[in-house]
């Protein structure tokens, strides 16, 4: 009886993704029943991995109820962010998932490379430095400033300072590395994730920047037939049942 009620549960729960899957807009992605995700897993509490490598945090959790949602299975293709970045424009993944500012004209120019789903954070940058060697927004032109290439913060760094002494990493565990050697002075990063790795690291601390804030979304191939609408169907439902807010502060404690 408790094997046929099991059997029971289990083909209730598959009729159900089923019938979600049939309410979604009509989509194509590269490989048929397959989502593929390009990400740089060093941007926690975004995305990194756990003791087995898995790829866990705020970004994952998300795609993974969207992806139930859309009957998909998710296959994670690690790289760095700038990599991750062309992975989705040029159709080697359906998706980049990697703390992607939509918005401002840093994604009106990303809007070119890939289509964005709806928005779903907000965040700002923030400045990481050695604890008793504090760095403000005034101080940012005079000190050497670590980043990570391609982002948000390199443009922003370096619209308003110069590139002369602003250093460009393909990872943030190497720029946080450079850090704590003291080959940079400070990081510009966003500030969710400043707060995790001040919070993992000892004698790290942080500042907000006046920068402008941003919104991140989910990055999708063009060539993806209706994947974009058909990611937006299921992440709206998610953002409005306070489903995604509730991951968000689940991971986002740090203080």
């Amino acid at each position: 009886m408790k094997k046929l009620f099991a059997l029971v549960c289990a083909a209730v729960m598959a009729m159900s993704l089923l019938v979600a899957a049939a309410d979604a807009p009509a989509f194509t992605t590269i490989e048929p029943g397959k989502l593929l995700i390009s990400t740089s897993p060093d941007f926690p509490p975004f995305e990194s991995t756990d003791d087995n490598d898995n790829i866990v945090g705020i970004e994952p959790e998300i795609m993974a109820l969207v992806a139930e949602k859309l009957g998909l299975e998710i296959e994670y293709v690690p790289m760095d962010f700038t990599s991750a970045l062309a992975a989705a424009q040029t159709g080697k993944t359906d998706v980049v998932m990697s703390g992607v500012t939509a918005s401002g004209e840093t994604g009106e120019s990303r809007r070119l490379m890939f289509d964005f789903t709806v928005t779903y954070v907000s965040i700002t940058q923030a400045i990481v430095y050695k604890a008793g060697s504090p760095v403000t927004m005034d101080d940012l032109g005079n000190v050497t400033v670590g980043v990570q290439r391609g982002t948000t913060g390199q443009i922003y760094v370096e619209d308003a300072y110069g590139e002369a002494n602003v250093v460009g990493y393909d990872t943030y565990s190497l720029a946080f590395q450079a850090l704590q050697n003291g080959q940079i002075d400070c990081i510009v990063v966003d500030d969710m994730v400043a707060k995790a790795y001040v919070e993992r690291i000892p004698g790290l601390e942080m500042t907000q920047t006046t920068f402008e804030p941003e919104d991140f979304a989910f990055g999708v191939y063009k060539q993806d037939t209706g994947l974009c609408d058909a990611m937006n169907w299921a992440l709206q439902e998610l953002i409005e049942d306070g489903t995604v807010q509730a991951i968000i502060d689940k991971y986002n404690t740090a203080e």
